[in-house]
């Protein structure tokens, strides 16, 4: 598999270690959603840890749907396939698929912004050190370790560290319709 394929899924929902994960989907295309209207296309600005864009360029992203799912397209680069679950607030969790690992999938937050989306990456060392701030810890969310990893067993464990996330940490990417 090419590295770019790779940082592709990583680009979508999480940085690439320490990713909030599952082996096993834990919501399917009976329970998405689907807010984004095939073949929008939006510009995807980087954002600082205070959540102010960057000097980089944006990227530019366009969401089809394929059946079920939606294909997120970075750069005319080779889509990646994954659904999106209202959790309410204007909030979605976002799963992509990892290529790498059939059936493992990977989360990040998406939340409604104006015409366009905020996208919160999980890392997973860096929100346990968050949640340490506030009191908590990996087993207040039944987060498994695995590897650099945080791991969930259940969609309500996922939700509740989503959820605390937006909490934690300021978006990562801003996604401003074209």
């Amino acid at each position: 598999m090419p590295a770019y394929r790779l940082a592709i899924v990583a680009a979508l929902c999480l940085a690439l270690a320490g990713c909030f994960i599952s082996k096993t989907p834990l919501f399917g295309p009976a329970d998405a959603d689907y807010p984004i209207a095939d073949g929008a296309r939006f510009m995807a600005y980087k954002l600082d840890d205070g959540g102010r864009r960057t000097a980089d360029a944006p990227r530019h992203v366009v969401v089809t749907r394929k059946g079920s799912d939606y294909l997120y397209t970075i750069d005319g680069e080779d889509p990646v396939a994954g659904l999106l679950d209202d959790i309410g607030n204007g909030d979605f969790i976002g799963l992509a698929r990892d290529p790498t690992k059939p059936g493992e999938v990977m989360y990040g937050l998406f939340r409604k912004h104006g015409e366009g989306w905020l996208r919160y990456s999980p890392n997973c060392s860096d929100f346990a050190r968050a949640a340490a701030k506030h009191g908590q810890s990996r087993e207040t969310f039944n987060i498994t370790p695995s590897g650099n990893d945080c791991a969930f067993a259940s969609y309500a464990d996922l939700k509740k560290a989503m959820t605390a996330l937006t909490e934690y940490a300021a978006p990562d990417v801003e996604y401003v319709k074209e």
